[in-house]
């Protein structure tokens, strides 16, 4: 709904619908009844559950990491990892387009910086070269420009250099890899995911070596002072795990989703970056960029235009996000009613 009417729907991240999932949301709904509506403390007071303790655990062996940590949201568990786990004594190299939460975790650790172009591995080599780098923050999906890192040459660059390597499958993890499990296994040294995605919940997840999860736990700022998640929190976790495990057709849809939609913009002469269930639309132009968001709004269709800062200035770009609920005649309408809204007068 927007404005009291309803739309067609390309802003949301409930990639494979759970969010919107009936049986999912009388879970919730059983668990809340049975259960109190606050943990009244912090995890290190009386706040860790049972339940939050098991659903760590199934996200760690699920995904391949030995060792999880719930955080709040996943702002939050970005801020907290890198600042607690880096100084002044280290030095980070960053893709220059990650997301704003480890750049607060960054400055916040007090780490000397520098950033690398966008998903270039030779620029990354080159700072390696000059710099002791301590850590390298990408990301497996990036947002905005809906491409991925080469994996394979930061493996390689990993291995030749021994950085730490903190990837965020936010927008890849329960929807791209084997079985949802992401793309930065086997290089990442810790990976961040967020549950606010494709899980359709709340909250986030940091997967890591065991002995890191201990230190975050007493020195993590982000974790020690803030309020636990509710007690049915890790409960809804370990059920909505379940379908993420299981989704295999939920994921192959949204594929073919995404294919189609690039494939009929293409054809409709616009410029679309991306490969998976987020498309980048250029336009360039902040003000026309939000002008043809509006246009698409009034015609009852959702989409994100991106815009400084958010995107580099004059690389401004409708965002469309697909979940597996979308199907064939969604995507003809979005294309239709670009193409109109694009037409000259």
């Amino acid at each position: 709904m927007a404005d009291g009417r309803p739309c067609l729907d390309f802003c949301s991240n409930d990639f494979l619908g759970l969010g919107r999932d009936p049986d999912l949301s009388r879970r919730l709904a059983a668990l809340c009844r049975d259960q109190s509506s606050g943990a009244g403390a912090s995890r290190l007071v009386t706040g860790s559950s049972v339940s939050l303790l098991e659903a760590e655990k199934a996200l760690a062996r699920y995904f391949g990491y030995e060792a999880c940590l719930l955080f709040s949201s996943g702002f939050l568990a970005n801020l907290t990892l890198v600042s607690a786990l880096f100084s002044s004594r280290d030095a980070i190299a960053a893709d220059k387009r990650i997301h704003a939460s480890l750049m607060a975790g960054i400055r916040h650790s007090r780490a000397a910086f520098h950033t690398f172009r966008h998903n270039d591995p030779d620029h990354l080599e080159k700072i390696l070269t000059r710099h002791p780098v301590t850590a390298v923050c990408t990301e497996s999906l990036f947002s905005m420009d809906a491409d991925s890192p080469d994996f394979g040459r930061l493996k390689k660059l990993k291995d030749r250099h021994d950085f730490f390597c903190i990837t965020d499958e936010a927008h890849a993890f329960g929807v791209l890899g084997d079985r949802g499990r992401g793309l930065g296994r086997g290089t990442a040294d810790v990976a961040v995911g967020t549950l606010g995605k494709a899980f359709g919940f709340f909250g986030s997840f940091v997967l890591m070596p065991e002995t890191v999860r201990e230190y975050l736990i007493h020195f993590g700022q982000g974790f020690i002072y803030t309020t636990a998640p509710p007690p049915w929190h890790g409960d809804m976790v370990l059920a909505l795990l379940e379908r993420i495990s299981a989704a295999d057709d939920r994921r192959a849809h949204l594929q073919k989703t995404g294919d189609m939609a690039r494939d009929l913009l293409r054809s409709a002469g616009f410029s679309v970056r991306g490969r998976h269930h987020i498309l980048a639309l250029e336009t360039g132009d902040e003000a026309g960029c939000q002008a043809l968001a509006e246009t698409l709004r009034q015609r009852g269709i959702l989409v994100f235009a991106a815009r400084y800062p958010t995107v580099p200035l004059g690389r401004a770009m409708l965002r469309i996000c697909l979940t597996s609920d979308h199907q064939p005649a969604d995507l003809l309408r979005l294309r239709d009613a670009l193409a109109a809204a694009t037409e000259s007068p």
